[in-house]
């Protein structure tokens, strides 16, 4: 810790050079952000937030963080479990009594990604002026995916988290939104974070987003680590290989619960040490997110395990714990390791819907040095 200060100065100018590299190999911008143990919070980014009027990134800027919302949503549920309004084992027939299965879900399952609910994800259309309802994202889902056991292996499951959020609007009678500001983001002074979807926020501050949407290649699978796109941008983007503005494909409301929030890398900073610091949840509420994990196998990501809300991913050599957040246009990452005390949060406006491509993917490489730069030199 102390020769990570003595060459404070150096390791910044290590980042800013690493960030400034991801740009140059065809990122359009990037904000990191990390604190080692009870240190400040320092921040470094690179590239534009917006290309057509020549605006560079900087650290109070928000990106979408897609599902890095999950985390939020598993705190605010374990705010509730804390306070006994809910039991997290507990069948979720309670508050969905026409849910297929749901007698045999437990509200634990919506968000540990084992409760075999179908996905729609994959299949939501694209409309960016739409509004959605949670509802209307449930019943997506019970048309267009297959249903499993519930209790089996984990499968990203982006509809547990939907009834989560439901779950969560039922029991306190406030927008989900409304309930994670009041009991998360203002009890840890987090100023720069909002939920688009059930909140007004401060648009003017969002940098935009850009998509690499290429034609497939001819012996693209089905499936995504086949090479298969991921969502649905027919409409709404063409193929080409520039970049192109997707700030706004993808509606909020089209997120809500697992997906749909903004913030800073310092403000993910500060939510990831709040929690492993003891000050968000008490220490039994607190392991039921990071603990009781299983193995997990998502292609293309470095996810090893799942607790709920919370992932055991492997960078440089080490196991960090936290999410990643992936939605048009943007991907994010914030992580904690527990060792040496490490908090870290990236956020990059580019994406794409392959993948295994660098715009959708690259990110995490830059994480893998920056994680090495700060701890080891």
């Amino acid at each position: 810790m102390d020769g990570m200060v003595a060459n404070g100065g150096t390791r910044m100018a290590d980042l800013s050079r690493l960030l400034q590299g991801y740009v140059n190999d065809g990122a359009v911008g990037a904000s990191l952000a990390f604190a080692c143990g009870d240190g400040e919070t320092a921040a470094v980014t690179a590239g534009l937030s917006d290309r057509a009027r020549g605006i560079s990134v900087s650290p109070t800027q928000l990106f979408k963080i897609g599902s890095c919302t999950k985390t939020f949503t598993v705190a605010a549920l374990m705010k509730l479990a804390e306070s006994g309004a809910v039991d997290l084992d507990a069948p979720i027939s309670r508050w969905f009594p026409d849910l297929p299965g749901a007698a045999a879900i437990s509200v634990r399952q919506l968000v540990n990604h084992r409760g075999g609910l179908p996905e729609f994800e994959y299949d939501i259309p694209m409309t960016p002026d739409r509004l959605w309802t949670p509802a209307e994202l449930v019943d997506l889902a019970f048309r267009v995916g297959g249903q499993t056991a519930s209790g089996g292996p984990a499968v990203y499951n982006n509809t547990g988290y939907v009834l989560a959020g439901m779950l969560i609007e039922t029991v306190t009678s406030q927008s989900l939104g409304t309930y994670v500001r009041r009991q998360v983001l203002e009890p840890l002074g987090l100023e720069n974070t909002w939920s688009p979807s059930t909140e007004s926020f401060p648009e003017e501050r969002m940098v935009r987003g850009y998509y690499h949407r290429p034609p497939p290649a001819a012996d693209a699978g089905a499936g995504i680590a086949a090479g298969a796109e991921m969502w649905r941008m027919d409409g709404v983007l063409p193929y080409s290989d520039a970049l192109q503005d997707s700030s706004d494909s993808f509606p909020f409301t089209a997120a809500y619960a697992c997906g749909d929030m903004v913030s800073t890398p310092s403000d993910m900073v500060a939510f990831m040490r709040a929690l492993y610091g003891g000050r968000l949840l008490a220490a039994d509420m607190f392991g039921q997110m990071s603990e009781r994990r299983v193995t997990v196998s998502f292609p293309g990501t470095r996810m090893r395990e799942t607790g709920a809300g919370l992932f055991q991913s492997s960078y440089a050599d080490r196991f960090l714990y936290g999410h990643q957040g992936s939605i048009p246009g943007y991907v994010t990452v914030m992580m904690h390791e527990p060792k040496s005390g490490l908090t870290i949060a990236m956020a990059s406006n580019v994406g794409s819907g392959y993948r295994m491509s660098f715009y959708a993917s690259g990110l995490h490489e830059v994480l893998d040095r920056a994680v090495g730069i700060i701890l080891d030199g």
